[in-house]
């Protein structure tokens, strides 16, 4: 693959305010890079800057080896999904897809035919001629979605677009979409808060905090080998602790009546809901930094007080910070 974003140290204050904080990173022709922190971390902000709709107070852009920090929004071959469709309501579905390709000057036969062509990959053919406000929430995030890829931009950037959808057809509606970006070669830059979300739609995956890149890598590396403590929280499937993180597979409730082996190490917990994965029953419970999803050998009830047992060499050191950021930058 080839590079076809460069970020380098960029800066973005509201006031006095830092929302973005030296970002640094690159994007390869036909990646999918996923953006993952919690609100308020910075991640719209740094779509809007790609954009164009915010200007940058330092550092540079680069797209397809041209600097973007002076070019107009509509200068730039990038195209941003918002988490709401923002369909124009007195257009139809084609008329709302062609919209772009009009602006272009397109003429109307080409257009026409671009947008019927995209409007069957995104499984809207019959509701061409159908108003918004005749659409469901999924039906309208396919139009806005085809309003998207018909501009065939160099990148696209996605911000939350599921994020007002029920859990079910998130699921369904993502896995359409990245399938559909791998069709149309197009390189994406997906932003989310939501955990699963982000490891599903990445090749790369990114954990921002504080308008910083904490740690960039693989899916599954980010996931079972958090850099800090930090990243652990916000993207980590297990326990983050201060001496280090342990893999939630590694994880098991036992009742407090239960003898804990010295090898491990035992933490309090009360169970506060019980489930179905995988069809074998599992146990939410509480502990002093948050929640986890885990098994037992034996039944347990809601409400019941419970320890975290966890052998002692699962626990994983956390990365060395100031390597992996540079490993980042």
């Amino acid at each position: 693959m080839n590079q076809l974003l460069q970020c380098n140290t960029l800066k973005k204050n509201y006031s006095q305010t830092t929302i973005l904080n030296d970002v640094t990173f690159s994007l390869e022709k036909g990646e999918h890079f996923t953006v993952v922190g919690p609100s308020g971390c910075g991640k719209t902000t740094l779509l809007r800057c790609l954009a164009g709709l915010e200007v940058i107070d330092g550092g540079d852009i680069i797209l397809n080896g041209k600097s973007l920090v002076t070019a107009k929004p509509e200068d730039r071959s990038v195209v941003l999904m918002f988490q709401d469709a923002l369909l124009f309501p007195h257009l139809t579905v084609i008329e709302n897809v062609t919209y772009g390709l009009k602006r272009r000057k397109t003429s109307k036969k080409d257009r026409i035919r671009q947008a019927e062509e995209m409007l069957e990959k995104v499984k809207l053919t019959r509701w061409n001629n159908a108003y918004p406000h005749e659409l469901s929430g999924g039906q309208k995030q396919r139009v806005s979605l085809a309003r998207a890829l018909v501009l065939k931009p160099d990148l696209l950037l996605l911000d939350e677009p599921f994020s007002s959808l029920d859990a079910t057809l998130r699921e369904s509606l993502r896995g359409e979409v990245r399938e559909l970006l791998r069709q149309e070669n197009i390189s994406s830059l997906f932003i989310t808060h939501d955990r699963d979300e982000a490891i599903e739609m990445a090749d790369r995956l990114a954990v921002m905090d504080n308008g910083e890149f904490i740690q960039i890598g693989l899916p599954y590396e980010v996931v079972t080998n958090p850099s800090s403590i930090e990243s652990a929280m916000i993207i980590g499937e297990g326990m983050a602790l201060e001496e280090g993180f342990i893999p939630l597979n590694k994880v098991s409730a036992v009742n407090e009546n239960e003898m804990i082996e010295p090898n491990f190490i035992s933490i309090p917990g009360k169970v506060t809901a019980i489930t179905v994965k995988n069809n074998q029953p599992c146990y939410r419970v509480s502990w002093e930094k948050g929640t986890v999803l885990v098994t037992s050998r034996t039944q347990l009830h809601q409400g019941e007080s419970v320890y975290l047992k966890a052998g002692r060499g699962t626990i994983k050191n956390y990365i060395n910070q100031e390597k992996h950021r540079r490993q980042i930058q």
